[in-house]
Parts: C-alpha cells; structure tokens; sequence
C-alpha cells in the first residue's frame, strides 16, 4: 500500500539531515506525518509540545524528541516562547547497514538516562562540527552519527512485537497512514468528506468519527493544517500575494487562510511576513 510520509533525502556523505535553528516567531505547527528515518529533536531554549502515535509528550530545554522509524508524529512550538533547537534525521538506511533485519525492532530511551545523556552530547558534537564547517567536518559528523547508532543498536534496540499494540490498533494507524497520504497528494484541490472516505474505504460518517479518534482533530481541521503548511513555506519564500498563495494551497479564498493562519500563528500572514524582515 501506498501511504504518505515525508520524503527525507540524507547527503550521501553525512547520512543525515541536520537543521539548527531559533524560531524568529512565537508559533510553528508542523502538522503529522511520518518519515523513515529516525528523528532526534533536541531542545535549546523553549518548549516543543508533540503527539507521537497519538501520545501526547512535552520536551524541555536539554531533553530531545525521539521518533523511531514510521511513527506519525507532529510538533509545536510553546506559545509565548521562541523555540531553539537542534534536529537529526538519521538515516534508517545506515542502521541498516549494521543490522540488516533492523525492520524487526524498534529503539526506547524511556528508562535508560545513560543513553540519553551520552546520545544528547553527540547531538551537541555533531552540531558544533556542523556550524564550524571545518575542513574534513563531514567525516567527523559521519564518525559521531555512527556513534549514535552504535548507543541505539547496544542500548536502546527492543522488538517491535513488545510494543502491544492491537490488530486494531496496527489497522487503525494502516488506515490513518493512508488518509494523510490522500491528503498530502491532494491537498491543493477541493477534498470533501466523501472523497476521503471513499479512498478508505469507509463510509462518511464512520470514517469522520475515526479520523478524529486516531489523530484526535477532524477531517477538516487537519487538512487546514496542511494546507497551512505548505501556505506557510510559501509565504516564507516567496512573493506570490497573500490570495494567490492561498489559493496555490486549496483555501477556498484569502478570508479562510487568514482564519486559519491566526489560529495557529496569532497574527495575520502579512503581518507574520513582516515580523521575518
């Protein structure tokens, strides 16, 4: 089957995406979605609240965010806080490359602060070798990435059949998997409830009282949540006006982008761009 996650390319020297960065604003909202590779969040100043498999989690200054490989997951920024952080995408790829049926596990550091310590001072490591940008750095962070996975293979490696989940459950995540990838293919045209449904394979109203079970939000207000992601990078990078950006993004018009980008970013998008000058 075919479900939506996010495409994350790693460098095929440094086989990771590494992001270091301060908020310039009191909110982001990265909406849910899931990748394969691992995900390491650390946090420098703020707060990241985030829903992993719908679990709801709070990270503070000096603990990190961990996402294991397919788990849907989405992230904010704590309001009235700006937001530092230092993000890894490693690549699943190279744990593969150590321990070829790796598919069959997954990695917790809940009860072993040893790992998380020694893993939150290589995240530090690789960043410092990232920003310096000296010469050979990226066989230096290629050394300490492998590093991490040597602490998650050792340390932090359990059964993925250890993690309890129900068929229903597993079906249940089957099925929201595919109602975000429908959504991210289609987001810039007109989506109704049925089409989603349809697509599922469930009728309206049951798919209506799954979908706001499993990610807790509706149909509707998740698809805005898209869709203002991808407004939200345009508006950042772009000077496309702010009807044509809504309009490039599936909002029925300029008045509900603007409702939706306040709720979650408090301002309006032309005021939000002229904060980032």
């Amino acid at each position: 089957m075919n479900y939506y996650q996010e495409k994350v390319e790693t460098d095929s020297i440094i086989p990771a995406r590494i992001y270091i960065g301060k908020s310039k604003v009191d909110n982001f909202h990265y909406p849910l979605h899931w990748h394969n590779n691992l995900e390491f969040d650390l946090v420098l100043d703020g707060m990241i609240k985030g829903k992993i498999n719908g679990k709801q989690i709070e990270v503070c200054v000096g603990e990190f965010l961990f996402v294991n490989s397919g788990e849907l997951h989405e992230t904010d920024a704590n309001d009235r806080n700006q937001m530092s952080s230092i993000t890894i995408l490693l690549s699943y790829n190279l744990l593969k490359e150590y321990c070829h049926d790796i598919d069959l596990y997954y990695f917790d550091f809940v009860e072993n602060k040893d790992a998380q310590n020694k893993v939150k001072n290589l995240i530090l490591e690789c960043a410092d070798l990232y920003e310096k940008n000296e010469e050979f750095y990226e066989l230096g962070i290629s050394i300490v990435l492998r590093k991490i996975c040597c602490i998650l293979l050792k340390e932090c490696k359990k059964k993925k059949q250890n993690i309890g989940y129900s068929r229903y459950e597993q079906k249940s995540l089957i099925n929201t998997k595919k109602a975000i990838s429908y959504m991210e293919k289609n987001y810039v045209y007109d989506i109704s409830l049925k089409n989603i449904a349809d697509e599922i394979g469930m009728s309206p109203t049951y798919f209506s009282r799954f979908f706001k079970k499993t990610t807790g939000e509706t149909f509707y207000c998740y698809l805005n949540k898209i869709r203002l992601y991808y407004a939200h990078k345009e508006l950042m990078n772009s000077d496309e006006s702010i009807t044509e950006i809504a309009l490039n993004n599936g909002f029925s018009n300029v008045k509900a982008f603007i409702e939706v980008f306040k709720k979650i970013y408090k301002v309006t998008p032309a005021k939000y761009k002229n904060q980032l000058k």
